[in-house]
């Protein structure tokens, strides 16, 4: 299974959430991790990239009914499995 950083999701591009990296990041980091997972991104959920801004960053993803922009720091922590078929899961 190839996993990818979930940043590099392209408009209309959907993923699997496979694996937050939670090795050697910062106290900060560590925040932002615990506040995704608060949110509803942990393994198994589907993630749908539906927006990127003029500069690259931040991107929009569709999350459990609802739209998140992140940072490409904190997309980047996110390992996805990107499927072809929007209706799994």
């Amino acid at each position: 299974m190839s996993l990818t950083p979930l940043f590099t999701l392209s408009p209309d591009e959907t993923g699997i959430v496979k694996s937050i990296l939670t090795d050697n990041v910062s106290p900060a980091q560590q925040q932002t991790i615990k506040r995704l997972m608060d949110l509803g991104l942990i393994e198994n959920t589907k993630v749908t990239c539906v927006g990127v801004s003029a500069f690259g960053s931040p991107k929009a993803f569709l999350i459990r009914g609802a739209v998140l922009a992140l940072r490409k720091e904190e997309a980047s922590l996110i390992l996805v499995k990107k499927i072809r078929d929007r209706s799994v899961l």
